[in-house]
């Protein structure tokens, strides 16, 4: 892997603007080891600031203030103190507390003369608890990739040994780097660089003409096409202010749903969102005629490492449909029929689709037009698979990991999901001005498990009653 940023990365730092950083975070609770003496939090930020920073954690863009196309570089100045930052939460240090704090630093653009990242170590939190926050542009990483740092980072043991995450990513960037020699050549080299490999060609002209025979009815593939969601009331400009709230359900739970209604945990988990953002659309009544199309991340890292290896397809979330049971029918579908237009396409091409997309989203925004177009969907939602086992970082133990993702322009609200242990963990971003009670949201996820429950008791209930019939 080379120091150049891919297409897809490029699209990501093209996206951004003061209203819109396009930063990636995580969230993780750890519980501080019983009968420790001393600030166990304060001790930690000593040994981490003392640790040296691997790439890509001490890399920056090599071109911030000219349009000639960007690499990855060594900052020659790097200054571990800049990144790395301690705070601490007023009593009684409520989870709303660390949710309003995050909110405010997920709504904040990195500096980019810097490498793309910080860290915060939040102390304070009630119950024996502290917080760490690390962020990092979306250029520099996607879910897989920030789940691949985390298995480096803690341990399944509980030890004195403290890996930071800047201090144990590997160096896969080994080639080397190449600066684009001006403003005029810089696009010319990326199509060229994104078109020089015909497999990678043949693919992608495969898949774009695959949305447009949907597009004109000729393909049966119920998988949405992209730009043909219907305008909502998420579907708005917005500014930098962001609202940050969590929930989390039970995954063997939502296992044993999916079982029962033949369904993925991926499904499910998507009709958990749709159940929550119809009941949430209809409290507002404000509930689209035609379903909410989500985009729906999909990795294709064939390689370790930085950057991002992923797609996008799109999901039809049903939220149309009074029925609960036709709502996961429909949704499974989707999502299968979604999955077929990748087969046998090369992770290039898929993810030069997913530049393309993300690139015209780009340039509708820049000339502020995205408003007289369907909007390419109405929001993401993206479901990364973490570890099942307990972590630790130090002695500490890992308590809760929450994921934080990126708004753009005309999308007010992002829904990622990450697993840990026996728990599937939501971290739902929006935009505060134009979601101000988010929370009602998020408590509506909660309330839909108990709906997929009712259905598929109803469900099981007429089956019997066909049976005795």
């Amino acid at each position: 892997m080379s120091n150049k940023l891919n297409a897809l990365d490029l699209a990501f730092l093209s996206l951004e603007k003061p209203s819109t950083p396009i930063n990636v975070a995580s969230l993780t609770i750890l519980e501080i080891p019983k009968h420790y003496k001393g600030n166990y939090p304060l001790d930690l930020m000593v040994k981490l600031q003392s640790q040296p920073a691997n790439p890509p954690f001490n890399q920056k863009l090599s071109s911030v203030h000219t349009t000639a196309l960007p690499s990855w570089i060594t900052d020659q100045r790097f200054d571990i103190n800049y990144h790395v930052r301690h705070v601490a939460l007023p009593k009684p240090g409520k989870l709303e507390d660390l949710l309003e704090l995050t909110s405010r630093l997920h709504s904040q653009l990195l500096d980019r003369t810097r490498p793309l990242w910080e860290f915060y170590l939040i102390e304070g939190l009630e119950d024996q608890q502290f917080a760490m926050y690390l962020k990092m542009h979306h250029a520099a990483i996607d879910g897989m990739g920030g789940m691949e740092l985390m298995k480096n980072w803690f341990n399944l043991c509980a030890g004195d040994e403290v890996k930071a995450p800047w201090a144990c990513m590997p160096d896969h960037h080994d080639k080397p780097s190449h600066v684009s020699s001006g403003m005029f050549d810089a696009p010319a080299k990326l199509f060229d660089e994104m078109f020089s490999n015909s497999k990678m060609v043949q693919d992608l002209s495969k898949m774009l003409f695959g949305q447009y025979l949907k597009t004109i009815g000729f393909d049966k593939n119920t998988s949405p096409v992209p730009f043909s969601a219907p305008h909502s009331m998420f579907n708005v400009p917005i500014n930098s202010t962001r609202s940050f709230v969590v929930k989390s359900v039970c995954l063997k739970e939502v296992e044993a749903l999916g079982k029962q209604a033949k369904a993925t945990v991926n499904d499910i988990v998507l009709t958990l969102c749709s159940s929550a953002l119809r009941k949430y659309m209809m409290y507002k009544q404000e509930l689209p005629k035609r379903s909410l199309i989500a985009s729906v991340p999909v990795s294709v890292r064939h390689e370790s490492g930085p950057g991002n290896q992923i797609t996008y397809v799109m999901a039809n979330l049903a939220t149309d449909e009074p029925d609960t049971m036709t709502r996961i029918d429909t949704i499974s579908k989707s999502t299968k029929d979604a999955k077929k237009e990748l087969v046998d396409v090369s992770a290039s091409a898929a993810t030069n689709f997913a530049f393309l997309a993300q690139g015209l989203v780009a340039v509708l925004n820049q000339l502020n037009i995205s408003r007289m177009m369907p909007p390419a969907a109405n929001l993401v939602i993206s479901n990364v698979p973490g570890p099942r086992k307990p972590l630790y970082f130090g002695q500490a133990k890992l308590k809760a990991t929450y994921p934080l993702s990126v708004l753009i322009d005309g999308q007010a609200l992002n829904i990622t999901v990450v697993s840990y242990g026996d728990s599937i963990n939501f971290g739902l971003l929006a935009c505060r001005d134009t979601i101000p009670d988010l929370n009602i949201l998020a408590d509506h996820i909660e309330s839909a498990i108990d709906d997929i429950k009712g259905a598929l008791f109803l469900k099981d209930s007429m089956k019997e009653a066909k049976k005795l019939k």
